[in-house]
């Protein structure tokens, strides 16, 4: 029987032996999708013609929705022959099949003419493909008499034609008696304007070009419970003088200058004014960073990761402002570069638009590629009733921005005591995904809280914390589960070291909870792949299983393939037969369309564990999916542009493979220019005893020496602690 010993994670290599160029195959089939009939090409006729009567049009340019069929989502069914730089081009999208156009005076004629005329097997094709066409309504989500707004511009293909609708814009503003100014963000065309704002709201359909609409202070500070559980100091322990602790910026409303937390302060800066200032949430998420294994009673489902705290204070009592929290993480980040791990507990009060990737969203993005660091983001809290778990009823509980950043690493609630709901379950608070593309977010869970009802009133079961004074505090909500997630990571950051890296630290963490956790699918959109584990357990292999990190970059026309893949004979019944279970985790970091929404993601890498059978990959995790599926059927199962795929079988009878092989492969967006383009990943496997009993780790080490892989330690051992 094996021990139950610790062991370090594996980093293997791949070498050039492993990349291969695969037979192409050709794309779809060119038959048409439906009927073109002269009925249908006089509806698309008439329904372009309207676009140029409706409020909003311009004589320059104009915005139109593309509906594609269920059937032509696919690369090859693109209709390309006709929306084109020729006619009037794709520029983006609002949702699934939903294509943006741009609508030009010269453009418009000659679609017209391809609509009335085109008699080509791919122009019929192309025809058959749409399902209508419509005016792009502007999404307004702010209200009368706000003080400023952020106004968002589509982004189009070229520069020539953003800075010609930046110009158009600027001379329609002044019209009115406002101040305004634009965001430096490549990735968002984001204008904050104050004053005259509701005759602007009244005023911005005449506009051609506004793609939303939101108010500037759109992200909200959530008041704290009133309710301390002492006057005495929390059992809250200092910074020990000889360690190198990571360092979390936390991005939020200040952090209190009380003894308890102030040891644990490498800096601060704020953009707050006096009077708005209100440190307390800040305290509390920075002292969850800090301890809050010890804060909670020591209880042991709390990791006993700690790190160091840098205040980015950008939160007051009236909210924050979109532009001020992105510019000052900027400025924190430039002259921080050790900062690898930024908490965001914060976000807007509504679930994020599936027709659109939130601006803050984005510009999280952009930020994480600049400064190659990672978020970790609260999923927001649902605030209007209290929900039962499971769910009865279908509730407006979906996740806030910027939560439906992809670069980010996602966290929601669950109970660490039974009241409301049980202990394990999801929080009554905690906001539900998936968001655009049907993204999984969140990744993951940790202890937030719960509540309890006394006579009708609910009484608050807090995680435990400090407040602005030193005394200990207890509060609920998806701000202080994120907090706890922060940790982890960035004490990942610290032991893997140069290793490290965004998409491997996110994976790691990600692969822990599918580990240790079992969540049915149809309870994923809240609890994600579940509550990871602190650092050091993550990093830690037991002796019935061994755990493999891959790294690499992925490319187009090149697949990537281990073969043979050792499997430890101790895995295999008398009958050869395979008896084990594999857990695979994939993260990839594709470049990203900020216009578009479900094609966000400019490509898609798929990882298979099989084996080659009648001259084909056949993979067993996850199983081959069925070639018949559309497209949606994929991007709902979570197989196709998500940047983030998971997958675990269990094989209690065994498996009939003799020869293992694990396979990457790639593919990209029609209209997207990929050669050439290497895409970074990261892929955590292991391979489990069922009954957790023989040695596969020591097998498994002693195969891929044999098989000469380049393999070392993830960590030092030295460095664990266990």
């Amino acid at each position: 029987m094996a021990n139950n010993n610790y062991n370090p994670i594996k980093h293997v290599k791949f070498s050039e032996v492993d990349y291969f160029q695969p037979p192409t195959h050709g794309g779809g089939s060119s038959k048409p999708l439906k009927e073109v009939t002269n009925e249908f090409r006089a509806e698309l006729l008439s329904s372009i013609q309207y676009l140029t009567t409706v409020e909003g049009f311009q004589e320059k340019t104009t915005i139109a929705v593309v509906e594609l069929e269920n059937k032509a989502t696919a690369k090859s069914h693109r209709p390309t022959a006709i929306f084109n730089d020729k006619t009037c081009p794709f520029f983006g999208d609002v949702g699934y099949a939903k294509h943006l156009i741009q609508i030009t005076p010269s453009g418009l004629l000659a679609l017209k003419e391809k609509i009335s005329n085109g008699k080509t097997k791919q122009i019929i094709k192309d025809i058959s493909a749409i399902k209508s066409i419509l005016h792009y309504e502007v999404n307004i989500n702010a209200v009368q008499d706000e003080k400023s707004l952020s106004v968002r511009l589509f982004r189009f293909n070229t520069v020539e034609k953003n800075q010609t609708l930046d110009n158009d814009f600027e001379c329609f503003l002044e019209k009115f008696d406002c101040q305004w100014e634009k965001h430096s963000s490549n990735a968002v065309r984001l204008y904050r304007i104050s004053g005259s704002t509701n005759l602007i709201l009244q005023s911005l359909p005449e506009f051609a070009g506004v793609q939303s609409v939101i108010s500037s202070k759109c992200i909200q500070l959530k008041p704290m419970v009133k309710s301390r559980l002492g006057i005495s100091p929390p059992t809250m322990l200092p910074p020990l003088q000889d360690k190198d602790y990571p360092v979390v910026a936390v991005v939020d409303s200040g952090i209190s200058h009380c003894d308890p937390i102030s040891p644990w302060v490498v800096g601060r800066t704020t953009c707050v004014a006096p009077a708005y200032k209100n440190d307390e949430h800040g305290t509390f998420v920075g002292g969850l960073i800090t301890n809050s294994f010890n804060l909670n009673n020591s209880d042991n489902r709390f990791p006993l990761c700690q790190a160091k705290i840098f205040s980015v204070e950008v939160l007051g009592n009236d909210g924050g402002d979109l532009y001020s929290i992105i510019q000052s993480m900027h400025d924190v980040a430039e002259t921080n570069p050790q900062i690898k791990v930024w908490n965001l507990s914060l976000g807007g009060s509504t679930p994020v638009s599936k027709d659109e990737i939130s601006a803050m969203a984005i510009m999280l993005d952009e930020f994480q590629d600049k400064f190659n660091c990672l978020c970790v983001v609260a999923a927001g809290n649902f605030e209007e009733g209290i929900r039962e778990w499971p769910p009865t009823e279908e509730l407006s509980d979906g996740i806030s921005s910027p939560g439906d950043s992809v670069r980010s690493l996602t966290v929601g609630s669950i109970a660490h005591i039974d009241g409301i709901v049980n202990n394990q379950e999801p929080s009554h608070f905690s906001r539900k995904g998936p968001v655009s593309n049907y993204v999984q977010k969140p990744e993951v869970v940790h202890f937030g809280g719960n509540i309890m009802m006394n006579n009708g009133q609910p009484v608050t079961l807090g995680v435990n914390s400090i407040d602005s004074i030193g005394n200990s505090h207890h509060d609920i909500g998806t701000s202080f589960s994120t907090p706890i997630v922060s940790s982890i990571a960035s004490n990942l950051f610290g032991e893997i070291g140069e290793k490290a890296n965004p998409s491997l630290v996110k994976a790691l963490i990600i692969h822990n909870s599918n580990l240790h956790n079992s969540i049915d699918d149809e309870h994923k959109p809240y609890y994600g792949w579940g509550k990871p584990q602190g650092s050091h357990d993550i990093l830690s292999v037991k002796d019935y299983e061994s755990t493999m990190v891959f790294e690499g970059v992925a490319q187009k026309s090149f697949e990537i393939e281990k073969l043979p893949f050792p499997i430890p004979e101790c895995l295999r019944t008398d009958e050869g037969k395979v008896r084990a279970e594999f857990f695979i985790t994939l993260v990839y970091h594709p470049e990203l369309d900020p216009q578009k929404a479900f094609e966000y993601c400019q490509m898609d890498i798929n990882v298979g564990f099989g084996k080659i059978e009648d001259g084909k990959f056949n993979s067993q995790v996850p199983l081959q999916k069925e070639q018949h599926l559309f497209e949606s059927d994929l991007v709902k199962n979570g197989d196709k542009w998500s940047p983030i795929k998971v997958y675990k079988k269990r094989f209690p009878n065994g498996v009939d493979i003799k020869d293992w092989k694990l396979r990457v492969s790639v593919m990209d967006r029609e209209g997207y220019e990929a050669q050439g383009v290497l895409i970074p990943f990261s892929i955590v496997l292991t391979v489990r005893d069922i009954d957790k009993e023989q040695p596969v780790y020591n097998e498994m080490s002693i195969l891929m020496d044999q098989y000469n892989w380049e393999v070392s330690d993830l960590v030092i051992d030295s460095q664990i602690q266990v």
